[in-house]
């Protein structure tokens, strides 16, 4: 299964903010839509970008990238699904070979990045980040320069998102299990140094804390405690949401680690934390040069041409209608005096006017 599977069938510009050169250029890519499913995965580009635009802080940062869609088909549709994972063990015969359950979690799906990445350097040489959308209803996805979600459940533009965060933002997982809360049996304390992200720590001293000027006065640091490490801590959110603090379990482990707060795209899909906000914006500040409005991609020339006789049409009445102001102001005071005062029938000489 790969190189012989599949085809590049064509490619689209979605987002087109300038010069890839001055921009940040995301590419998404098809695994395991055949040549009819196709349509399919074009949606799923569309709503994918839809969504990102509509989660901060992208929302504000839009015209930094550049979005391309390649169009690549599949001999056969989905994804492999080992049964040494609990999937059914299907087999599929796609481009770029994706399969679930490699470390033996059945939710990290992953592809042939170097094959994927042949293909996008042939179309968008000037690529920063790829993402490949695999065509399964089995919920899973994972990161790296080829970052990859399945359509999987309602939350699967979510779980692009996350994976996101790790290949362009170097944003640790923030979750505090591995295989899952009730199946880790080795995920009780973290033992390790610091760690180099930047959303995920082990210090617990306020003053030199990464993201120290976020965390308010009043916030108790740490800000919450698991009190029994052998599982995930259950305990439900003490403070507002939003508030920045120093909450115990991240990173695949229950306790000895801590996240900036309660809940973020990094730990449940919701929302990015105020860290990961701010780490995002400072990494796409550079690709916001001269990126005041968007570039429009060029219409067809008989569209240009219905605009412009439209415009011009709307010019002509305009000027019509300011030439012939001054007549037709005239016009209604005669007619009102006419009824106020003629009230004498036709034989009436002011009728004339």
């Amino acid at each position: 299964m790969g190189l012989s599977d599949g085809i590049v069938e064509g490619s689209s510009l979605l987002v087109d903010h300038g010069s890839p050169s001055r921009r940040f250029n995301l590419v998404i890519v098809s695994e395991g839509y055949q040549t009819s499913e196709l349509g399919s995965f074009a949606d799923a580009a569309q709503q994918f970008v839809d969504f990102l635009f509509s989660t901060p802080p992208f929302d504000k940062i839009q015209c930094a990238f550049n979005i391309y869609r390649i169009d690549v088909s599949s001999t056969e549709s989905g994804a492999d699904d080992p049964s040494a994972c609990g999937g059914d063990g299907s087999v599929k015969a796609t481009r770029f070979d994706a399969s679930f359950c490699n470390g033996g979690i059945r939710r990290l799906l992953c592809v042939d990045s170097l094959a994927a990445i042949d293909v996008v350097e042939s179309v968008v040489p000037e690529w920063h980040q790829v993402l490949v959308i695999v065509n399964s209803s089995v919920y899973g996805g994972s990161g790296g320069n080829v970052a990859v979600t399945s359509t999987g459940g309602s939350s699967w533009k979510q779980v692009a998102i996350h994976e996101i965060g790790h290949s362009v933002f170097g944003l640790a997982d923030e979750y505090p299990y591995w295989a899952g809360c009730s199946i880790d049996t080795s995920r009780n304390n973290y033992t390790g140094l610091e760690p180099g992200y930047p959303n995920v720590t082990i210090n617990t001293d306020r003053d030199s804390l990464k993201w120290k000027d976020l965390i308010d006065p009043a916030t108790p640091v740490p800000t919450t405690i698991n009190p029994d490490c052998s599982k995930c801590d259950t305990q439900a959110n003490p403070y507002p949401s939003g508030t920045v603090g120093l909450y115990e379990g991240a990173r695949y482990y229950h306790c000895g680690i801590y996240r900036p707060e309660y809940t973020c795209m990094m730990k449940d899909l919701t929302g990015f934390c105020s860290v990961c906000r701010r780490r995002i914006s400072e990494t796409m500040s550079i690709y916001l040069e001269k990126c005041y409005a968007p570039v429009f991609r060029p219409v067809p020339v008989w569209l240009a041409l219905i605009v412009i006789i439209i415009l011009a049409f709307i010019v002509v009445i305009l000027c019509l209608i300011s030439l012939f102001s001054e007549k037709i102001k005239c016009l209604k005071k005669r007619i009102i005096f006419i009824i106020r005062n003629c009230i004498a029938g036709n034989n009436d000489p002011c009728i004339s006017l």
